[in-house]
């Protein structure tokens, strides 16, 4: 195989064990140890207890560094939620943007579930430079809709919330004001 065909293949096999790591993430598996976790996992073992469907639950902004463990965080509550019933998807932006940009048979398929899933987590916003299209039609509209049928969303990124308004005010308007009103952050 060519240099990148290896390259793909190197990243896929990277996803699929990253993948499995998250399926499998447990609040039980939590350092909570970690000092700087401390205040995180606490607001997500509430957030556990206390979360069910016909409430107006508050989002998180989780920042930090890359590889600092905000995915599998996260990823530890929603699998704890799934054991309840309540459905949950993590979708990566950049990976998201990039497979609607290149199979729009399923366009509107995967946009109305991510609008309508129970509990959503948009991996790592400010990953990339977001198009108006990407604003406007993918990332908007799925917001929107969940603000208005009171959908909880989760956000991780390697941006602060000031560093995000600055790179994309129109996204983190959204974020700040419109999901995510409980802001935690986390540093490595």
């Amino acid at each position: 195989p060519c240099k990148f065909e290896k390259e793909r293949k190197e990243k896929e096999a990277n996803r699929m064990t990253r993948d499995k790591e998250l399926a499998l993430a447990s609040m039980k598996d939590i350092d909570g140890t970690d000092k700087k976790r401390i205040p995180v996992v606490k607001w997500l073992v509430e957030f556990c207890k206390n979360y069910d469907r016909t409430g107006n639950h508050k989002g998180l902004y989780l920042h930090g560094t890359f590889g600092c463990g905000k995915t599998f965080l996260i990823s530890a509550a929603f699998n704890e939620l799934s054991k309840k019933r309540i459905s949950t998807e993590i979708v990566y932006l950049p990976e998201l943007l990039r497979d609607l940009k290149s199979d729009f048979d399923s366009f509107g398929d995967r946009i109305e579930y991510l609008e309508n899933v129970d509990l959503l987590l948009i991996d790592d916003i400010g990953a990339e430079k977001v198009t108006e299209w990407s604003r406007d039609e993918i990332l908007g509209t799925i917001l929107q809709k969940r603000m208005n049928n009171y959908k909880t969303t989760f956000f991780t990124s390697n941006l602060t919330i000031d560093e995000l308004e600055e790179l994309e005010p129109a996204i983190s308007a959204v974020v700040v004001d419109g999901e995510s009103k409980c802001l935690e952050y986390m540093e490595e």
